[in-house]
């Protein structure tokens, strides 16, 4: 939304105007997106495709596959990155890992979400509320947004004209109501930071003079919801094809016959009954709900394992396989070391406003996306670094055990040794008996 200037009787005006006329519209791909990542009305989306009255004796088909195929493409905090900084810093950041966790998968679903960043000074902790629902507001000639606007989440007890909305710029921070009512959280509603506390998440650089970038949501829903159409298809196409459909040929609309399996029918001269059963095959539906995944899958930069698939692969295997999901995932870590970045230099703006101070260090490094091994290929690893003298037992320990301290992996090593010394004790051969008396060995007379 462009507005005039900062002036805050521009700002009320322009974000009452946009409240009244195009919020809602304008998010109707955003809000599909999401209500189909939530799984929210799933079923009813589908109902709408088939007439009521079939519905009746089959169920429609509500899967989510929206919110697997996204966490399962966007996964750069799958593991936490490694964040190098102040001590300091690193002490205060909450929860920021699960934060991000659902950034990378929002941003990925919508294309363009925002990440409003706090300090919570009853935990003396940084936290974050992920926005997606917002407008950006900008001026004449320039690209980069001067203030956003979001709503407050009324959770069903506000009534319309009372839903309050919240204003940031690196000014002026207030509250409004729908009707253009100010409501001030300060004397003078100036944001104390000197800098707005929002940091934006794009999906990709900007391409032309659109600010929004579109997600993979539209995409994906749609692939939901004709995987739901298809899959109910097939629940109607069991049950004719189990029941079959009664037709009656040759009896005027006046003739009564009564149905009943128990009793034997008698048709009057001329007419004929029989179950019909739909010369379709199923498994054609079951294909093509198949190929809609697969394709969508594909585009995702995924490969689909049926749960019907026989065998199983090695852990090198899938690493081939998923060879174009690493390389897309590497290039998402590009953009997330920028976004870590701007984060952090707000995170320092908005500690220093509170009285804390941290050094400029930081460094984010992210961990490469790998298949897991199988525990034969895990001890196979381990005993070629352990000949090769690239790792000890201490390490071993410390792989599997993060939180043990040195002297408690000298503990247990002890212990192991032990053990194992005893084990081999009990099994080494015992020399032979002879006439009751143990043979030692040879005794000169």
């Amino acid at each position: 939304m462009v507005i005039p200037d900062l002036s805050e009787q521009a700002i009320v005006a322009s974000i009452k105007n946009w409240i009244d006329e195009s919020h809602v519209r304008e998010r109707e791909d955003r809000i599909n997106s999401m209500n189909y990542y939530e799984g929210v009305n799933l079923e009813g989306e589908t109902r709408k495709w088939f007439d009521s009255n079939a519905l009746k004796y089959a169920p429609p088909m509500a899967v989510n596959i929206t919110k697997k195929l996204i966490d399962g493409r966007f996964i750069s905090y799958k593991t936490a990155p490694e964040r190098k900084a102040d001590d300091k810093y690193l002490d205060i950041i909450g929860d920021l890992d699960q934060d991000m966790v659902e950034m990378d998968r929002l941003t990925g679903l919508l294309g363009s979400i925002a990440m409003l960043r706090f300090y919570d000074e009853d935990k003396g902790v940084l936290d974050s509320h992920i926005l997606t629902d917002f407008e950006p507001l900008f001026v004449p000639n320039n690209p980069k947004p001067v203030g956003l606007v979001y709503p407050l989440f009324s959770h069903g007890r506000a009534k319309e004209n009372e839903q309050e909305w919240v204003f940031w710029s690196d000014e002026t921070h207030f509250k409004m109501l729908k009707g253009g009512r100010i409501i001030h959280v300060n004397d003078q509603d100036i944001n104390p930071m000197g800098v707005m506390p929002i940091v934006f998440s794009h999906l990709y650089s900007m391409m032309g003079n659109e600010w929004w970038r579109t997600g993979n949501g539209i995409m994906v829903a749609n692939a939901n919801q004709l995987y739901n159409v298809f899959g109910t298809q097939l629940s109607l196409g069991n049950m004719y094809q189990s029941l079959g459909q009664s037709v009656l040929t040759g009896v005027d609309e006046a003739t009564r016959i009564k149905m009943d399996v128990s009793k034997l029918l008698v048709l009057p001269e001329g007419a004929n009954y029989q179950i019909v059963s739909p010369s379709g095959s199923l498994n054609e539906i079951r294909d093509n709900m198949k190929w809609v995944v697969e394709t969508t899958a594909h585009a995702l930069h995924l490969k689909v394992k049926w749960g019907s698939d026989a065998g199983s692969t090695s852990g090198e295997h899938q690493r081939i396989l998923e060879v174009d999901l690493t390389e897309a995932v590497m290039a998402d870590f590009e953009r997330w070391r920028k976004f870590e970045n701007q984060r952090f230099e707000l995170d320092r703006a908005i500690l220093e406003t509170n009285g804390v101070n941290v050094t400029d260090e930081y460094n984010c490094n992210f961990s490469e996306p790998h298949i897991p091994l199988s525990p034969q290929q895990e001890r196979e690893e381990w005993e070629w670094k352990w000949s090769n003298g690239l790792a000890t037992k201490k390490d071993w320990f410390r792989h599997y055990n993060p939180d043990m301290d040195d002297s408690e992996i000298d503990e247990r090593l002890g212990e192991a040794q032990a053990e194992t010394k005893t084990q081999a004790e009990a099994q080494a051969p015992q020399a032979p008996v002879f006439g009751g008396l143990r043979q030692l060995g040879s005794v000169g007379t």
